[in-house]
């Protein structure tokens, strides 16, 4: 049989339908005895809102915002812009809980989120109309943001200078909208080359280092010091900075034994360490050195008779050289002849030039008619000292005559 219904009827089955498409329902399945509830629409603000308090967090893309509601009616609607998930839950006679999932991404500060409610009828006459509603909240949230990003505490920490690349450590500072900044310790490499950097519009200037050196291949110039027996080397060393500046710079080395290969060492420091090379170079001989005489020391000189008129004359000495080298030279006969005897042309002196040691020496025998004897005596030519020396005779005399005559060491009698 068919049956027909009226338009009544077909509106509730309707109505009834559009009940579960309304914001967030929890209700259970309606009883549909196919009568109608003569339910009338009240239409009337009774409600409260009541909503936590929410701290969004760092980073957060959603948020859960939660609240009550006090409400009379049979069913509560809840509705929040951009919230993708809302649940309500009746907790109480008239008192609903909510729960909704609401993104923020986009939100940067300060924003208010608007929450509505209202109740429905379920089924029945006018299901689907507001039955009772509360007014309009607005829950402000701050969504925390960065405002600023900056580097702090740079150092110039390292120099590689194989790769010539500084490492500039520093500090990247977040500086938050609420709460403390975000410091995190970081690292970059810039080239050498480079006069400038900037990080996080920091713009910091790249310092100068130095990259290598070498020694150069120029002349080395040598000095031999006669005192020491050593020589000192003269050198160039080429210095490259981080920049490609080369610039020059001179290198002494003391010390150097004559006629050796040798490791000479040189080293470079500046504000990232020190760099140290090694090279060989062969130290020349020593030059020739022209030893001379230069002084007669210890002078003896001894007379012995040659017949009744002359006297032979013997010496004995120490030469000293240039090179400070000394030789001793053991009593000899002078050459040049022999030296007149001063008594027998009835004078008491007599002189003649001989060289001594390689100096010309004016030697004088005197006789000294007091005590009988003879002694010599010697003066360098064109010099100032006059070196006396006691000239004996060949007779002895007392020991009182040896401590009477200076420079004596030997007396003689006629």
């Amino acid at each position: 049989m068919l049956k027909i219904y009226s338009k009544k009827m077909v509106s509730a089955i309707v109505a009834g339908s559009l009940v579960f498409g309304l914001g967030a329902v929890v209700n259970a399945a309606p009883k549909d005895d196919g009568k109608q509830t003569g339910r009338t629409e009240q239409n009337v603000q009774t409600g409260v809102i009541s909503f936590d308090d929410v701290s969004v967090p760092r980073y957060a893309k959603e948020i859960q915002l939660s609240g009550t509601v006090v409400i009379d009616g049979p069913q509560l609607v809840v509705d929040i812009p951009d919230a993708t998930k809302t649940t309500v839950t009746k907790i109480a006679d008239k008192k609903w809980k909510y729960e909704a999932t609401v993104d923020v991404s986009a939100i940067k500060g300060d924003a208010e989120i608007k929450i509505a409610a209202y109740t429905i009828y379920a089924n029945g006459k006018q299901a689907g109309s507001v039955h009772t509603s509360a007014p309009t909240a607005s829950q402000k949230i701050h969504v925390p943001y960065v405002t600023s990003t900056v580097a702090e505490n740079t150092e110039w920490a390292t120099y590689d200078r194989s790769a010539n690349q500084f490492t500039l450590a520093y500090d990247e500072v977040e500086n938050w909208s609420v709460g403390d900044p975000v410091v995190t310790a970081k690292t970059m490499s810039v080239n050498g080359v480079d006069e400038e950097v900037t990080v996080l519009e920091k713009t910091l200037e790249v310092p100068i280092a130095i990259q290598d050196f070498v020694f150069s291949k120029s002349e080395t110039t040598w000095e031999y010091d006669s005192n020491t027996g050593k020589y000192s080397a003269t050198f160039d060393v080429l210095i490259t900075d981080s920049k490609g500046n080369v610039t020059t710079e001179l290198v002494t080395e003391t010390g150097l034994t004559p006629g050796e290969v040798t490791a000479v060492s040189h080293s470079v420091t500046d504000d990232f360490g020190t760099i140290t090379k090694t090279q060989e170079i062969t130290v020349p001989f020593a030059p020739a050195v022209n030893v001379v005489a230069v002084e007669l020391t210890e002078l003896h000189l001894t007379l012995e008779r040659q017949g009744s008129n002359q006297f032979k004359v013997y010496a004995e000495y120490t030469i000293l050289y240039s090179d400070n080298n000394t030789k001793k030279v053991d009593k000899t006969l002078l050459e040049g002849g022999n030296i007149a005897n001063p008594t027998s042309q009835n004078q008491n002196s007599s002189s003649k030039d001989y060289i001594i040691g390689g100096f010309t020496y004016t030697v004088t025998a005197h006789y000294d008619s007091g005590t009988n004897t003879y002694y010599a005596t010697a003066v360098l030519k064109k010099a100032d000292v006059f070196v006396s020396l006691s000239l004996f005779s060949i007779f002895p005399y007392t020991i009182l005559n040896l401590f009477l005559l200076l420079f004596s060491s030997y007396f003689a009698g006629p």
